[in-house]
């Protein structure tokens, strides 16, 4: 069977500028310069660049594949917008002197690059990678706006992946909604190949969501309460085509106190859940 990799890159905050999609180009004779995105598909050679750093240098999202059975979604953030820390939990917790890196939380200059990976040598049923970025999109969205489920669903894929996982590492914060995934999420569940019984077990403690809109009131009353000079600020920053200032403006009133924050629940080890539906049967 021949190879294939596939390599999907798209600008979300804003469009290149003609000089930047000149040097995107430039990595191939068959990209041609576009605004928005960028493809490249290979079967008997490789990129050409670094493909991490060239999203960190001009795009917020990343999709790649290979037939021998290699998933990866990254996601850039401006790093005032994020909770660095907070991603970072998600990470599985190895024994291994070199674990798994499934999960990475990178700042890179102004930016936070977040990166899910799966490889598995089994490979695929299929080898398109068309379409996969778009239906995932919404996922850097709801991250934005603190929403971890995307995270707890690749931490739950890495506990069933890597031999050298700590059995007694507690999981990282349930968030709510487990139970109710999203379509993104669910197309997450789909690629990344997540067990339906464990997520099962996983949406045990999960919380229903709270999606509780800020009423016209309080926004004018925290509003008012800015100092003038900041306000002129924030209008300057509009008059600039600052991407997403409406955000950066939630953040600085306090509304991102978000729906999706967890509630306290008793926390499981990555064992417990394993074993729950003997996952773990084969390693002892």
């Amino acid at each position: 069977m021949s190879e294939y990799q596939y390599y999907e890159f798209q600008a979300l905050d804003r469009p290149l500028t003609r000089e930047e999609q000149e040097a995107v180009a430039s990595l191939s004779s068959r990209v041609q310069p576009h605004p928005r995105r960028a493809v490249f598909v290979y079967n008997y050679s490789d990129f050409r660049g670094n493909a991490e750093q060239v999203l960190a240098k001009y795009y917020d999202a990343m999709f790649y594949l290979a037939n021998w059975g290699s998933r990866h979604l990254l996601f850039r953030f401006p790093a005032a917008l994020v909770d660095a820390a907070a991603m970072a939990q998600y990470s599985v917790e190895s024994t291994s002197r070199h674990p798994p890196r499934a999960i990475t939380v990178e700042t890179m200059d102004e930016y936070v690059v977040l990166g899910i990976r799966l490889d598995e040598e089994e490979g695929f049923g299929w080898v398109d990678g068309e379409g996969w970025l778009d239906r995932l999109l919404d996922l850097r969205e709801g991250l934005l706006q603190r929403d971890y489920r995307v995270l707890y669903l690749a931490w739950l894929k890495g506990i069933t992946l890597d031999p050298t996982m700590d059995r007694e590492a507690l999981e990282p914060p349930v968030p709510p909604g487990l139970n109710e995934l999203s379509p993104a999420l669910r197309t997450f569940v789909e690629l990344f190949g997540v067990d339906a019984n464990l997520l099962g077990v996983a949406a045990e403690h999960s919380a229903a969501l709270k999606m509780g809109a800020v009423d016209e009131a309080q926004l004018r009353r925290t509003i008012a309460s800015l100092p003038v000079a900041e306000k002129d600020a924030f209008l300057l920053r509009l008059l600039q085509d600052e991407p997403r200032l409406s955000l950066s403006l939630r953040q600085r009133l306090g509304l991102m106190e978000s729906p999706l924050s967890a509630d306290v629940v008793p926390r499981r080890t990555a064992g417990e859940l394993r074993e729950a539906v003997d996952f773990g049967a084969k390693d002892r």
